[in-house]
């Protein structure tokens, strides 16, 4: 019997492609899949069976999940102290439907699931298409993609990261850029990071501690041996695999990468003081930003000893420069004296103290010499097994044995993603992908052979028939099906109305969806947005922008018959994918909305240049920055184009010093709809912070003493003070004395709101 709990792999009947959980299509050759037996089936624990809540899947080639907003949104940034938010920054996995699900990368990495994401970028599950087996697939953050010398410095990176071989590093198989998409290949390693493993047990004992950073100092000394330094060690990038017997096997991953953060725009420390990475394990001369070696990298082994050990980091601050400013002023506590419990014996802890050195020259200088020091401390506990992990042949054997060990236990599923459970016999080896590249080499040369000979004798024909069959179809402005994937999505010119269907649902769960794919040029930095509803469901429209796997804006109208109109929305030259799908965040109800479909009505979108109105609002001016600027005497006006719109207004500060006075007015043409009302929040008065309900006519109900009449005028206040202590909030809000069968989210209407400042004498 299957396990309730189990990731269902089905096999095309038709292709043969294998399709990871439920569909209805199948992601290869898009025809619908027929009922298999039970034996056609694969199946995979997924990432319940581990302790941890997997995320939702996308069927490959079908409809993704018609998004409920209220659930697929990230949680909010953790709060507290700057260790737990070390701890907890790169843990959550995203709950909505990722647009990547289904898509091949480079021809032949077809994406499967999102199994983490971090500061560098994001981590997919991947098959090889042509060898049929498992890989992880990073790819890099749309920042460092944008930066030309990041991408050169990432290939040379890469490329060298490529060299390592050694059973104690994750291989790398593959890099490249591919449609946008800078993209690195590495083995798959089932287990879990070492700080999962420290987080469980507290603290670890001396040998086994030992054991796997003789495996670390293995992987590194061959590392430093071609002049490549890690950089970033800490115990999120070191993997404890486990064999059938129970031993460990380490292995360290993202050799290289963070060596792409020392251009000036993505260094460690930017001038704001945030840190990129954590800055616990950092020896001093990185801090400074002098050359570095493998001595850095022994001062971040010893940190990472340090935490094992005594179960708490090295150095603890408020901020990361408190942080660094101790480890370059402030010697260390012995671990025997931080942790007096733990059974930390002399020898291990004058080992840890000498790799925490704060000069270079100090510390041990070859990482090799602190593998002896500590084989020499094992040999003491009586460790007599420790030479079979300095022997290549044997750890590579112990390496064949872990990716084919017994299942992990049901929390052993790593924090950062790179250790999903998995099914051991697909995950592939570097063997099998070099001997897809020797054969894909040969195919390749043969085939020019072909091409070339082919070409004497039919070219003009061959030409001819290649431009009508690569030929695509020209625009006639209705939607092309099938366009669920953001792979489909059909390119659609700028000032150009196309029509589309929310048409029928895959399932209960699983709603229409349709991308569109919209080229911003150089010239044009303003776009209008209109995109006229459907009657019977509510519409949203989620931005992409190339690279990027989360959208940058949703646009979602919150009622049926509700159009979603943006005069001016700011952009930047690029490519850009559009989602339009149902809305069905359920804005404070019990559930979210069922799955609607219309196969009778159409929708419009349209994306024009636009030339924005001065006195008008520029989406999106949701923060201080971007914020509509106002002077003394000045109006602006603005609307809220779609739920959740906030816009803010910032006064220019006056040439000297002057009094004035903020005046609000909303909706001077018409009222709003029942239950929505103008919430101003001024961010100077005698109530700084504090939210004010503008209504256009009188009260006849029962008022509080935020509510008040439009127009509203703020008490006079410094005008010389400038942005953001001059700024204004605005939001639709629920008006509380509307009665209870009022809506439960503010409609969405055309009706304007007008800020004026006026000079106080």
């Amino acid at each position: 019997m299957t396990d309730s709990s189990a990731i269902t792999v089905t096999v095309c009947p038709h292709c043969d492609t294998k399709i990871v959980g439920q569909a209805l299509k199948c992601s290869s050759c898009g025809r619908f899949l027929e009922p298999q037996a039970s034996e056609d089936r694969l199946t995979m624990p997924t990432q319940e069976t581990a302790g941890q809540k997997a995320a939702p899947e996308v069927a490959m080639g079908g409809a993704a999940d018609a998004p409920v907003r209220g659930a697929s949104e990230p949680p909010p940034p953790p709060s507290g102290n700057l260790q737990e938010i070390s701890d907890e920054r790169e843990s959550w996995f995203p709950q909505g439907p990722d647009p990547l699900i289904g898509y091949v990368v480079a021809g032949r990495y077809r994406i499967l699931e999102c199994i983490g994401r971090g500061g560098m970028g994001v981590v997919y599950k991947v098959e090889h298409t042509e060898i049929g087996k498992l890989l992880a697939l990073k790819l890099l953050a749309g920042e460092l993609c944008r930066e030309r010398e990041v991408v050169r410095r990432f290939k040379r990176e890469a490329l060298l990261a490529s060299r390592l071989s050694h059973p104690n590093s994750v291989q790398v198989f593959d890099f490249g850029i591919s449609d946008g998409l800078t993209f690195i290949v590495m083995e798959l390693v089932t287990g879990q990071d070492l700080a999962r493993v420290i987080k469980l047990s507290g603290t670890m004992p001396i040998d086994r501690l030992g054991r796997i950073m003789v495996q670390v100092c293995s992987s590194l000394a061959e590392a430093h041996g071609i002049g490549i330094v890690h950089r970033d060690l800490k115990p999120e990038n070191i993997l404890i695999a486990r064999t059938k017997e129970g031993n460990d096997l380490a292995k360290v991953l993202d050799f290289g990468l963070a060596k792409l953060r020392e251009a000036p725009e993505l260094n460690d420390v930017t001038g704001s003081g945030s840190v990129v990475g954590t800055p616990y394990y950092m020896a001093p001369e990185q801090i400074c930003g002098k050359p570095v070696d493998g001595r850095a990298d022994i001062y971040a082994l010893g940190a990472v000893m340090y935490k094992a050990l005594t179960g708490e980091t090295l150095f603890l601050g408020s901020t990361p420069m408190a942080v660094f400013t101790r480890h370059l002023t402030e010697p260390p506590v012995p671990p025997q004296e931080r942790n007096p419990r733990a059974a930390i014996t002399d020898g291990m802890s004058a080992i840890v103290m000498k790799a925490l050195a704060k000069a270079p020259e100090d510390r041990y200088q070859r990482v090799e010499e602190l593998q002896a020091a500590l084989i020499d401390q094992l040999g003491g506990l009586g460790q007599s097994s420790v030479e079979i992990l300095l022997n290549s042949t044997q750890l590579a054997a112990l390496n064949a044995d872990a990716l084919q060990g017994p299942e992990p236990e049901p929390d052993d599923a790593s924090r950062t993603g790179m250790a999903r459970t998995l099914v051991r016999p697909q995950v592939a080896t570097r063997d099998e992908v070099e001997a897809f590249k020797r054969k894909l080499s040969r195919q390749r040369w043969m085939g020019t052979a072909l091409l070339v000979a082919v070409a004497l004798g039919f070219m003009y024909g061959g030409l001819r028939f290649y431009k009508r069959a690569t030929a695509k179809p020209a625009f006639d402005g209705f939607e092309r099906e099938p366009n669920n994937q953001i792979h489909e999505a059909l390119g659609t010119p700028l000032g150009v109305e196309v029509h589309g269907q929310i048409g029928k649902r895959i399932d209960q769960e699983h709603g229409d969806r349709d991308f569109y794919r919209v080229a911003v040029p150089p010239d044009v930095r303003v776009l209008s947005i209109d995109l006229k509803p459907l009657p019977n469901m509510p519409l949203c429209m989620w931005v992409y922008r190339s690279g990027q796997p989360n959208p940058m804006a949703k646009l979602c109208g919150g009622r049926p018959g509700v159009a979603l109109s943006v005069p001016a929305y700011r952009v930047e030259p690029d490519t850009y994918a559009l989602s339009i799908m149902q809305d069905r965040d359920p804005y404070g109800a019990s559930a979210p909305p069922f799955v609607l479909e219309n196969i009778s009505d159409s929708y419009t979108l349209k994306l024009a240049p636009a030339t924005p109105d001065p006195a008008f609002e520029v989406e999106p001016d949701d923060a201080p920055p971007v914020a509509v600027p106002i002077a003394i005497g000045g109006e602006v006006k603005g609307r809220f184009g779609w739920t959740d719109d906030v816009d803010v207004v910032c006064l220019k500060p006056s040439a000297g010093p002057q009094r004035a006075r903020w005046v609000v007015v909303d909706a001077a043409e018409r009222p709003r709809d029942r239950g929505a009302v103008l919430q101003v929040t001024p961010a100077n008065g005698a109530r700084p912070g504090v939210g004010i309900r503008v209504h256009r006519m009188d009260l006849s109900h029962k008022a509080a003493a935020d509510d008040l009449i439009s127009p509203w005028k703020s008490d006079p206040f410094d005008a010389s003070a400038g942005s953001p202590t001059n700024c204004l909030t605005l939001r639709l809000t629920l008006d509380p004395w509307a009665g209870s069968d009022a809506p439960l989210t503010p409609p969405v209407s055309s009706e304007q709101w007008v800020i004026r400042v006026e000079a106080v004498p």
